[in-house]
């Protein structure tokens, strides 16, 4: 047969085709198909034909800065393999081997990326219920690389990869060791992470640590939720001008010590709040003859108009609480690990005792709400393997079941002084308006997003809006004690609630019962994407522009 045959092995990799062998001293290789490419060279599928076990062969070439780079590599996966991490939150590699002018690394075949998927489904957000174990993994490998001292240095939606997306959902693992280094071997300058996914601290040139990696994933964290970059600059002035319309400035400490920061800011005498100040794009573009672009899908003019994207009314009240709670946690977490000082920023294991990842602000009302119960059914991705840290054994084992009916009070921080002092809704750039309501095109990009239109009402703080837990669950038992909800099994509550139920029903309540929506302190209004105030949903499909989606790069990681 054709695929059992070996051919002459080529000059030149472009003539590797399928059938081909690729021979290392103990095995033989099969090549089944390919699985990407890049200016490194090739990542194949192939049957190792001593177990005929389906592998993953990361082909780099031997040349060069490739060369150098492949070695690096090298290196952290046998600095990985000593210290004996979890396999689990990282991908299993298993050999490595040179063939037809190439360094080849043979690790474990997994499913697909977390790009790859977000493409199968056009771009449409992920749910938080989808988003957390995600999120839970990604953080237990960040924390197992800080305790090993690596910084992966690219973390990405094309760097994560599904294991096997139809038997264990969500379940993913980190790839790609190919910018990883040394914590103490950080050289402040270094020309890594996607720009996407860049840090202030690598933008600037500040001496950096293990943080870039979690700021990595406060931005693939918000991707996944918009469906859309958070921060897609087509260059690092276009980054940072958008970090800062959104988070406000870094801190003078940190400009100052900035190799880069004369690029992008100039001296401010006259202010008395700042010594520094972003360059106009005018200028910008006048020094350099790099043009600024606007590529945002989302323009917000801070983290917490994160909650207006999207609209959350399901006919069960429990479960409108649990969803409001939830985008809450979430928001909160993600600002996190955006703080743009990296000394404030949120660690993995932090993020591993986060709400958001353990559900404490929604665990009293398990028993009401369907979304709750569909979290913790979910979030059951963290058993698939036993836990190997403390932080993630007690993530895991608080959800195992949800917890005792105890108090627990929903914490949110207000929004810092860089964010201003009200909430404006977020401005959508492209001039057709967003909507929610997915529908598949010939476009893989496209997406369609229904919002309401805006109310004008503002906000000063996330925080007054915040209710404790168990004001929620008192109000959900009222509305229950009502009739509504009645997907809820009222034979299944407590006497007392039946007792309550009846005497209202019956009309011998002393006192009058309110009727509003038990969310509606919680809930901010839905923002309509548009440029200005006055524009009104027009359900117009829009295609993304290849700048603002969440396309790959050709490179590994982008100027």
């Amino acid at each position: 047969m054709a695929s059992n045959m070996a051919c002459t092995p080529p000059a030149q990799d472009d003539e590797l085709v399928t059938g081909c062998r690729l021979t290392s001293r103990s095995c033989v290789y099969t090549v089944q198909s390919f699985l990407g490419q890049g200016t490194f060279g090739k990542v194949t599928k192939c049957t190792r034909m001593d177990d005929m076990r389906t592998v993953a062969v990361k082909m780099i070439k031997n040349q060069g800065s490739h060369a150098m780079l492949a070695n690096l590599e090298v290196a952290t996966l046998m600095k990985l393999r000593s210290l004996h991490l979890d396999k689990s939150v990282t991908v299993e590699w298993n050999h490595v081997f040179i063939d037809r002018g190439h360094i080849c690394l043979e690790f474990e075949h997994l499913d697909k990326s977390l790009y790859d998927f977000m493409e199968e489904r056009y771009f449409q957000p992920l749910l938080l219920r989808e988003i957390r174990p995600i999120v839970q993994q990604l953080a237990n490998a960040l924390d197992h690389l800080k305790a090993a001292e690596i910084i992966h240095a690219d973390l990405k939606l094309e760097n994560v990869m599904l294991v096997n997306h139809l038997q264990e959902p969500y379940r993913v693992k980190v790839i790609d060791f190919g910018l990883a280094c040394n914590t103490s071997a950080a050289r402040t300058g270094s020309y890594i992470q996607s720009r996407a996914y860049r840090a202030p601290e690598i933008i600037l040139g500040i001496p950096f640590t293990e943080a870039i990696d979690m700021w990595s994933l406060g931005c693939l964290a918000a991707s996944m939720y918009l469906g859309a970059l958070l921060y897609p600059g087509s260059n690092q002035y276009d980054m940072m001008r958008y970090i800062i319309e959104t988070q406000g400035q870094p801190p003078d400490h940190l400009l100052t010590y900035g190799y880069n920061t004369s690029c992008f800011f100039q001296r401010d005498y006259n202010s008395t709040t700042s010594r520094w100040k972003l360059k106009t794009p005018d200028q910008f573009h006048r020094e350099t003859g790099i043009e600024p672009k606007e590529t945002r899908r989302f323009k917000f003019t801070s983290l917490d108009q994160l909650l207006h994207v999207r609209v959350i009314n399901p006919d069960n009240a429990a479960d409108k609480i649990a969803e409001i709670h939830d985008a809450l946690m979430f928001v909160a977490m993600v600002k996190e690990m955006l703080q743009l000082d990296a000394a404030q920023r949120i660690t993995p294991r932090q993020v591993l005792e986060h709400d958001f990842i353990s559900m404490r602000h929604i665990a009293n009302i398990y028993s009401f709400s369907h979304y709750v119960r569909s979290c913790y059914d979910i979030m059951g991705v963290c058993q698939s393997k036993a836990p190997t840290s403390d932080s993630e054994s007690a993530a895991c084992s608080s959800l195992q079941q949800p917890p005792s009916m105890t108090t627990y009070t929903v914490q949110q921080n207000p929004p810092t002084p860089a964010e201003g002092s009200s909430l404006d809704q977020p401005h959508c750039i492209n001039p057709h308006p967003c909507t929610s309501t997915q529908t598949t095109g010939s476009d893989r990009s496209g997406m369609k997003r229904k919002v309401d239109e805006e109310d004008g009402n503002k906000t000063s703080s996330v925080s007054k809006r915040v209710k404790p837990i168990y004001d929620c669950q008192h109000r959900v038992k009222r509305k229950m004690a009502h009739g509504e909800d009645s997907d809820i099994d009222h034979d299944n509550r407590p006497e007392r609630e039946r007792k309550r139920a009846r005497k209202c029903d019956a009309g011998t309540s002393t006192r009058s019962v309110r009727r509003n929506n038990p969310a509606d302190d919680h809930h901010h209004s839905p923002s309509s994407c548009t440029q200005t105030e006055s524009q009104t949903r027009s359900g117009l499909k829009r295609k993304a522009a290849d700048d603002e989606d969440l396309r790959p790069r050709k490179r590994t990681s982008d100027p």
